[in-house]
C-alpha cells in the first residue's frame, strides 16, 4: 500500500458539484453519455444504497472532476474505495477531495466528508497499471459522525468467479452531469485479453454503459460485498466496463486499510 500526500481540505460550500467526470488515460477513454443500460436509483439515501457516493476533486492542470466511491467497513469507520485514477492520474494527485454519500440532484442527505489521507495500490502508483486501478480514501467525520456510523459500510470479496452476477453503481457525468446515482445489473464476462501482458490478473469486463464520472463506483456481489470498481472501457465498446480483478493482491491491500 502506498500512502500519497494528504489532500487539502475541501470547502464543499464553495465548490460546484456539476463538474466533469474523470476519465482514465487516453488509451482507455470511454464514449461520453450513458444509455438505458443503466437505471436511475430512485432513492439513493435508503438503507442499502447510501453507502454509494459521489467523489469530487480538483486537478491543478485540468480543473474540477468527479468520480464515484463506496463506503467500506474498516477499523477506522472512515474509508471509501474508488479507482486509482480518481486519486492519482498521470502522476498528479487530486486535491480538495470530498465524498458525498447518496448525492442526488443537489441533495446531500448525509452531508459531505472531506478526505484526510489517500492510499493507492503500489502497482498503480508506480506505473498506473490498470490491473491495479484501485485506491482508498480516509475521510474526516462530519457533523453527523464517522462515515460508516452514518451511512453504513460494505465488506469485500476476493478471488470469486469472473462470471458472477454484479450490481454496478456510479455517478456518470456527461449528459447526466453526475447528478444521480445509476445502476446496472450484469454478469462478469471473464478476462480482458488486452490486459494479459500487464503483470497482474487480467481486468474483469462486464456489460454496462456509464459515462466518465462513474469511475470508482462499486461492483457488488451477493448483493452486499464490493468485488470490483469501474476502471475503464475501450473506444467503440462503450457498453462494456472493466474492473481490476479482486484477487490476492487487492485483498491484501484492502485488509491493510486503517
Amino acid at each position: 500500500m502506498v500512502e500519497v500526500a494528504a489532500p487539502a481540505s475541501h470547502d464543499d460550500a464553495a465548490e460546484a458539484l456539476r463538474v466533469p467526470g474523470r476519465e482514465p488515460e487516453a488509451r482507455f477513454l470511454r464514449r461520453r453519455g450513458a444509455t438505458a443500460s443503466s437505471d436511475r436509483v430512485l432513492n439513493a439515501s435508503e438503507l442499502g444504497t447510501r453507502t454509494n457516493g459521489k467523489l469530487i476533486g480538483f486537478d491543478p492542470r485540468r480543473g474540477n472532476y468527479s468520480c464515484s466511491g463506496t463506503a467500506l467497513n474498516t477499523p477506522s469507520r472512515s474509508i471509501i474505495i474508488t479507482a486509482g485514477h480518481c486519486v492519482v492520474q498521470a502522476r498528479r494527485g487530486g486535491r480538495r477531495l470530498s465524498f458525498i454519500p447518496a448525492y442526488d440532484h443537489g441533495e446531500r442527505p448525509f452531508g459531505s466528508f472531506s478526505v484526510q489521507a489517500a492510499y493507492v495500490m503500489p502497482q498503480w502508483a508506480r506505473s498506473e497499471n490498470p490491473d491495479f486501478d484501485l485506491a482508498a480514501l480516509r475521510v474526516r467525520p462530519n457533523r453527523l459522525g464517522a462515515l460508516t456510523d452514518v451511512v453504513g459500510g460494505r465488506g469485500f470479496a476476493a478471488s470469486r468467479s469472473r462470471f458472477a452476477a454484479f450490481q454496478i453503481f456510479g455517478y456518470p457525468a456527461a449528459a447526466l452531469r453526475g447528478e444521480e446515482l445509476r445502476s446496472c445489473r450484469a454478469r462478469g464476462l471473464g478476462s480482458d485479453p488486452l490486459t494479459f501482458a500487464l503483470g497482474g490478473p487480467p481486468a474483469l469486463p462486464s456489460s454496462c454503459d456509464m459515462a466518465a464520472g462513474a469511475s470508482g463506483g462499486g461492483w457488488l456481489i451477493d448483493g452486499e460485498l464490493v468485488n470490483g470498481v469501474t476502471s475503464f472501457s475501450y473506444p467503440g465498446r462503450p457498453t462494456r466496463l472493466h474492473s481490476p480483478y479482486f484477487g490476492a493482491a487487492v485483498a491484501g491491500f484492502l485488509r491493510s486499510l486503517p
